[in-house]
Order: structure tokens, then sequence, then C-alpha cells
């Protein structure tokens, strides 16, 4: 059922109070005025600035100074005033539109909300009749003493209906020539979470500042998004350069992303394929998980948004849950989106004592998160990363939150020369090196990460710069052999973990993993206290 359709029915059923959240105020003013010319009903529309007015359309600027405060509407509608008087004739077959009444909705005004909860009750006496109030408001308000008489219902987002429109206005406000006028789906679904005002600013800035609103002016959208990532401090915007071609192997992880790159498309829904609802990738820190998510966003071409679990966790009793809500509302509202939550596990830490240090605020935010991955229908896809298996909930394991859980291992031998080359190519040293070379330094270099052979590479560039001259393959030799690799000191956790994901993850490489042992260092290398434990031997 469409919005208005909504309205119109609890309007035509005899709703004693309705509640718009909404920041758009002219959409609702548009629809409140299309239900009462439905019902045929007249409109009035009250301010705290400009006071009862009649005609939510076109209301007159100017209104009787003591209708202003926020109780003369309210008495109105109970009819406290005399019939005839010439400010306030008595009301019948209407609809009231209070805007921006949430501040008088707080315990202080006790005296309003009785106002309020008098009117429902003669509504619903049969005392008053075919009169409806609906408050506008940007946020959910509601006393307690209001919530068995109010009808809370939310406007969504302009629909590319709506945005069509406004582009068009923007086209008729500049003077936009018919040819630089290419509106197309994309530019559409590219506007696609913005409200009515930041969506009207940013066709305005296509149109002031390129003379035309085309594709090309998508980027100047896509600004108007970022800046709503920004009111909202718990969702970081990133614009990657990084592609699936700047990782090296991974080959099924690579494979299984390029097969889902058109989901997204009208095409597909007519196909009957469903939206994508994300990956879990597990692994090794430093193997090339997070490069992974920057790379899918950039392939896809869709908006990154990345989840700081930090930041969701506040002080106040409640807090945590609404800011999960919040930022989980707002991926949606900026769909299709890659929502992108790096070290989930670090953010679900508290899970191990929930309940009984942290109040289970932690068990609270997780199945919000859950709940909210099982039952979405917005194509927002996720890409959660983890280091420690160990410390993920089971419930986020499960099938069907996510479409595909992978292991990403260390890399083998031929993943390490991609790699290599890939970082060499970076730093516009691929043509000084052989394939030999790269060979001969894959071979060294057993048992590193992605994120080792990068820091080796740029320890030797420095070294190569401090001795004035060009970088070789000694120089890199040199820094593979200084360092120590994560797979030295924690290679009974890499084989524990491997055993863990047999079965439970699909490989993220096409090849067999390489053994590792402690024996590979001539020396033993000292482990902490954390290193040692295992959390998968019971």
């Amino acid at each position: 059922m469409t919005f208005n359709k909504l309205l119109e029915s609890n309007i035509a059923a005899g709703a004693p109070i309705i509640q718009i959240i909404s920041h758009d105020t002219l959409r609702i003013r548009a629809e409140v005025a299309t239900v009462a010319e439905t019902l045929g009903r007249n409109t009035y529309i009250w301010d705290r600035i400009q006071g009862l007015r009649e005609n939510v359309t076109y209301p007159s600027p100017d209104a009787p100074e003591e209708t202003k405060q926020p109780a003369i509407p309210i008495d109105w509608l109970n009819g406290v005033f005399e019939d005839d008087d010439e400010h306030f004739p008595k009301p019948s077959n209407c609809i009231v539109l209070l805007e921006d009444f949430h501040p008088n909705l707080t315990d202080a005004d006790y005296a309003i909300i009785a106002r309020l909860r008098n009117f429902a009750i003669s509504v619903a006496g049969k005392k008053i009749r075919d009169i409806t109030l609906v408050m506008s408001q940007p946020i959910h308000r509601l006393p307690v003493e209001l919530e068995k008489e109010t009808q809370i219902l939310t406007l969504p987002l302009p629909n590319k209906s709506d945005l069509e429109r406004l582009a068009k206005q923007a086209k008729q406000t500049f003077n936009i020539a018919e040819s630089d006028y290419r509106v197309t789906d994309e530019v559409l679904s590219a506007a696609l979470g913005l409200s009515t005002s930041e969506a009207q600013l940013a066709f305005a800035k296509a149109a002031s500042q390129k003379k035309r609103i085309s594709e090309a002016e998508i980027p100047l959208i896509v600004e108007e998004k970022e800046q709503i990532i920004r009111k909202n401090g718990h969702l970081e915007y990133f614009h990657p350069k990084e592609t699936l071609d700047d990782i090296g192997g991974l080959a099924n992880l690579k494979t299984w992303l390029n097969r889902r790159k058109q989901a997204f498309t009208s095409h597909a829904k007519d196909f009957g394929l469903e939206d994508p609802r994300g990956v879990l990738l597990l692994g090794l820190p430093g193997t090339g998980k997070s490069l992974a998510a920057k790379a899918v966003a950039n392939a896809w071409q869709l908006p990154l948004l990345r989840l700081d679990m930090g930041k969701i966790y506040g002080g106040i009793v409640g807090q945590s849950e609404d800011n999960m809500r919040q930022s989980l509302q707002l991926a949606e509202a900026l769909s299709p989106s890659i929502l992108w939550i790096d070290e989930i596990e670090k953010g679900l830490s508290g899970m191990q004592s929930s309940g009984s240090t942290d109040g289970g605020t932690t068990a609270r935010v997780l199945g919000s998160f859950l709940t909210w991955m099982q039952e979405k229908d917005k194509p927002v896809f996720v890409v959660a990363t983890a280091n420690n298996i160990s410390h993920l909930p089971p419930e986020l394991l499960r099938k069907g939150r996510v479409d595909e859980i992978f292991f990403v291992d260390l890399p083998t031998a031929n993943e390490r020369e991609e790699i290599i080359t890939v970082h060499l190519r970076s730093r516009r040293r691929a043509d000084e090196f052989s394939q030999e070379d790269v060979r001969s330094l894959a071979k060294t270099s057993k048992g590193f990460t992605g994120a080792e052979l990068e820091e080796a590479i740029k320890e030797a560039m420095f070294v190569a710069f401090d001795e004035g001259c060009d970088l070789d393959k000694s120089h890199i030799q040199q820094a593979l052999e200084a360092t120590s690799p994560l797979s030295v000191t924690m290679h009974e956790l890499i084989n524990d973990t491997r055993k863990w994901a047999k079965g439970r993850a699909v490989k993220a490489s096409s090849e067999e993993p390489e053994d590792v042992k402690a024996s590979e260092k001539s020396s033993p290398q000292p482990k902490l206290k954390t290193e040692i434990e295992n959390p998968f031997v019971s």
C-alpha cells in the first residue's frame, strides 16, 4: 500500500491523531492536501511562527498573533471558542496539520498532552466527527498517554518518480537545454536515499555548475550522500581506488564476486534473482580481507559504507541499540550499497561476558544486527571480516544471513608472485624485475601474508633510496630475511584454524595451502601467553 493510500485509509476510518515522521515538510503537505481533496475535506495548518491558517497548499502568510500558541489549535478543535468567533469559525470536516509539534510532547507540557487526549476521546465518543489531527515531525516522540490514540506513519524517502520531478524542477529553474537533460535510471538510482531537500540541492548543483543533468553528474549526487554519512557519525563513506585486479590470488572469491556483479540490476530481477545478502571473510590478519571489501565496491560501482562498531556503543541505556538501528536504516536509505564491517569480532567482544559486565548490551546489539541481516529487503550487501574465529558468535556463522563464508588462507607461491607483481607495479618497478626474480622472491617468502610482502617491498625501497641506487632483488631479499612473519609465531593457531574452516567455509583461493611449520626458521621464536592459547583444543 502506498503512503498516500495508507494515510487516506487512516483518516477515512476516523483516526483522531496521526503522527508522520519525516523531514520532508513539503511532501507531507502535498500528501495531506491530496487526501483532503479525495475525501472532500478542508485543511488547516499550524506552526509556532505563523500560527493557525487555512489551506495546507497555499496558507496565508499572516494569522492572528494569539494563534501562535501551541494550545490554541487544540482548544479550537475541542470547541473551547465561541461559534461566532471571527478568528475561529467552528471546525468541521477538516484535517489540521501541526508542523514540528514534538517539542510540546514532553512531560513538561502535561496540559498540552491532556488537551490532545481529550480531543482523541471526543473523536472516539463521536462528540467530534470528521476531524483529524496530523502532526508532522522529524523524530519519533510520543508521550505514553497518547500511545493508544495515535497512529504513527513514516513517510518513505522519495522514489524514482519523485526524484524525476525534482530533476525536472531543476531543469526548468536553471533553463537546462533538452539536449543536456539526460536523467537515466542510473542517475535516479544514484539519488535514491536523499530526502526531498537533499535531492533538490544535488540536482540544483549539477544544473548550476555543469549546466546539465546527466550520468556525468552522478559524483555530485554522491557528494550529497556523503553529507548524510557525516551527519550520522557511525558510518564512514569510502572512495576506494582498489580493484579486484589489485588482489593477488583469491581466485575463488573473485570469481564469486564477479558472478554477482549484475545482481542489483532490473534485468537480474526480471530473471528471478534475489539481491545478494553478503559475505563473511574469515582468516589471518594481512591476507587481503579488507582489500577485498574495497575492491568489490569499486568493481560493482556501489557506495562503500564502513560501520565502526566502536562508535555504536553509547553510555546511555538503549543508546547502543538505537545507534545500530539508525546506522542500518541509513545504509538501507543509501541502497544499493555495500556495508563493510571490519574485524567484526572485536566489536562483539563483549559477547563473552554479555549480561554480566555490560548488562547484555552487546547481545542486544548483535540481536538487532542479525535480525536485520535475516529480514532486510533492501539491496545492502554486507562484507564482514574477522581475524579470530573463536571470538565469533555461532549465530553469525549460520547460512542465510550471508550468502557465503570464505576462509582466506596464507597466499601460496603462485599467489605470492601475483602479490609481489601487484605491489611492484603500483610503485612503477615491475619492469625492473624479471619473472625469475619474482618467482625467487615468492619462494623465499613462504608463509608471508600479503601485508607482510607489501611492507618488505616498502622497506627495501627505503634502503635503496638511502643507498642512492635503484631497487633490485637483493634489497627485497634482505627485507624478507629480516622479517619474522606471523606464520612463524602463530603456526599452531594457523593449522588449527585451517582444520576448523575445512567443511565450514569455502576456500577463497583455488590452490591448496602450503604447510606451515615452526622449523622453517633456524631458531625458535619466543611466544606470548596469548599466542600459545589454542581455542580449538578442548
